[in-house]
């Protein structure tokens, strides 16, 4: 386990889980990404890029959810998308992410406490990577992610494999979802190194 995860898996609350990447946004890149330790954010880019043809990458509207220091829109950016929106429950976070110019909108929220400032039904396109999982987003949240796209729009989470109970709730809460015909599963898949020695695995859901 690295370090950061180490610091993050040892708080007992979700403000004190914010407080740590207020304190380490400056240092977080390089905390989680040296050395190709994370590879979660690229493997979600991969993925994108694959359902979106290039002609249209101008006109989808992006939110990304937990959004951290922008990292996945600076990348999205590279490959052709322009209109990126980001929601980040931490301060220092949001700095980071802002000054790199690649988000449109920019929203201080959590996920978990009611419903967001977020426009709903807007984006056609909605992700998170590393946002899910104790002390992040709750497998609730995901709810959230319906409303904010747009009818035929794609959700995407992109998470660690390692905390299976939290998994077990996940996957069962979106098939009820599915239930109730809010969204239907387009395909899973398992990720070798989502960070390093730490499987992970993709979801990608269209609403409905």
């Amino acid at each position: 386990m690295d370090s950061f995860t180490q610091l993050i898996r040892g708080t007992g609350s979700v403000a004190e889980v914010i407080a740590i990447y207020d304190e380490h946004c400056t240092t977080y890149e390089k905390m989680v990404c040296e050395k190709g330790k994370y590879k979660g954010p690229f493997i979600l880019v991969e993925a994108v890029t694959k359902e979106v043809p290039e002609c249209r990458r101008k006109e989808v509207r992006v939110l990304d959810v937990a959004a951290g220091t922008g990292m996945v829109g600076v990348a999205l950016a590279q490959k052709g998308f322009t209109n990126l929106d980001a929601l980040e429950p931490s301060e220092g976070m949001l700095e980071c992410l802002r000054s790199k110019n690649v988000y449109t909108n920019t929203f201080h929220e959590y996920i978990g406490q009611g419903h967001t400032n977020v426009p709903q039904g807007c984006y056609d396109l909605v992700f998170a990577v590393g946002g899910m999982g104790y002390n992040h987003i709750p497998f609730t949240g995901v709810l959230e992610f319906v409303r904010f796209a747009k009818p035929g729009g794609l959700v995407m989470i992109c998470m660690r494999h390692d905390e299976e109970d939290y998994l077990t709730k996940l996957k069962e809460y979106m098939n009820r979802l599915e239930e109730q015909q809010l969204w239907k599963k387009e395909f899973s898949t398992p990720i070798k190194d989502f960070l390093i020695g730490t499987e992970g695995i993709l979801f990608v859901y269209q609403v409905l």
